[in-house]
């Protein structure tokens, strides 16, 4: 018996794909159903890759393709990035909701709370403001950022906005957020919902062990999150690398492949460290290697771009 705990893209993704496969497991979540926090933007080749896996036609749930990416004033041509209806898919694929007993092997999918693994020593974990409001804006997606944090405003289609912060410094949130409506003309008005959150900024390798004695850790437990904050796709690749990993009885090399397969996320968070700590250098030694795979998974853009957007 396999426990899984934790409902979100990982720990949902995970359960169908070992269940199709004759295992037999259970997944719990302390919410009573999924919420809208975050995360509405997800690289639309690599999530339909996915979910096809588990039968699921992932153009059901497209809301739109931005044109751009507008980060701090530059504006990118989108590649592949689309915005799409997190809280109905992970509803879709919700059962119920049960604890087993005495399980063999439980999983950690809890997010940046990691409820269940050893907790991390020198953590990072970014604390969000979230919003979703009305604005007569065009639908690109808009970023602003700067070396200790970022803030982000997603269409969500008929003028509707997801609209967030998330800063190393709680108490710059919402000077930043103030900083993206004044920028991009997304003046305060109601909101339908604002909620707090968090997401872990930290490289995969500072967030071992991802195994500790029955329990294994996925997605954001363990650090598969983008140095741009971008944790579906992530999420996804590592539940599919620990799916498996089971499926084939080699969980000792689950470690190694998640470090191997996913080194672009290492290399993105290794860089957001250069950047808190105003190592320029290492930055800059990184920029290639990021450019090299966000050009061909989300933007198009070049090394003379990217070094005017983060003021390098």
């Amino acid at each position: 018996m396999i426990q899984i705990y934790g409902a979100g893209i990982a720990g949902t993704y995970l359960y169908h794909l070992l269940s199709s496969e004759g295992f037999e497991v259970a997944i719990y979540d302390k919410r009573s159903e999924p919420d809208c926090r975050c995360a509405w933007g997800i690289v639309y080749s690599e999530a339909k890759s996915f979910y096809s896996d588990i039968g699921i036609n992932f153009d059901d749930y497209v809301i739109l393709k931005p044109e751009y990416v507008v980060a701090n004033g530059i504006w990118l041509k989108n590649r592949d990035i689309v915005m799409f209806d997190k809280k109905s898919l992970l509803a879709d694929l919700w059962v119920e909701m049960r604890k087993a007993e005495n399980p063999e092997i439980i999983v950690d999918a809890t997010g940046s709370s990691r409820a269940f693994l050893p907790k991390i020593a020198n953590d990072r974990v970014l604390p969000t403001v979230q919003t979703t409001e009305k604005h007569d804006v065009e639908p690109n997606l808009y970023i602003q950022m700067e070396r200790t944090g970022y803030a982000w405003a997603f269409p969500l289609g008929d003028g509707w906005w997801h609209i967030g912060a998330g800063n190393v410094e709680k108490g710059e949130i919402e000077r930043l957020l103030n900083e993206l409506r004044a920028k991009y003309g997304f003046n305060p008005t109601d909101s339908t919902c604002r909620c707090t959150g968090k997401v872990r900024m930290l490289p995969p390798s500072r967030c071992r062990p991802f195994i500790s004695g029955n329990v294994v850790g996925v997605g954001e437990a363990i650090g598969c999150v983008s140095g741009a904050g971008e944790g579906n796709a992530p999420a996804l690749a590592s539940a599919k690398i620990l799916a498996e990993c089971m499926i084939n009885s080699e969980l000792e090399k689950y470690e190694e492949r998640i470090l191997k397969e996913l080194e672009w996320i290492e290399n993105e968070q290794r860089f957001v460290d250069a950047m808190l700590n105003n190592n320029r250098l290492t930055a800059l030694k990184l920029l290639p290697k990021i450019i090299a795979v966000e050009s061909r998974r989300t933007v198009k853009h070049s090394l003379s771009e990217i070094r005017k957007l983060i003021g390098l």
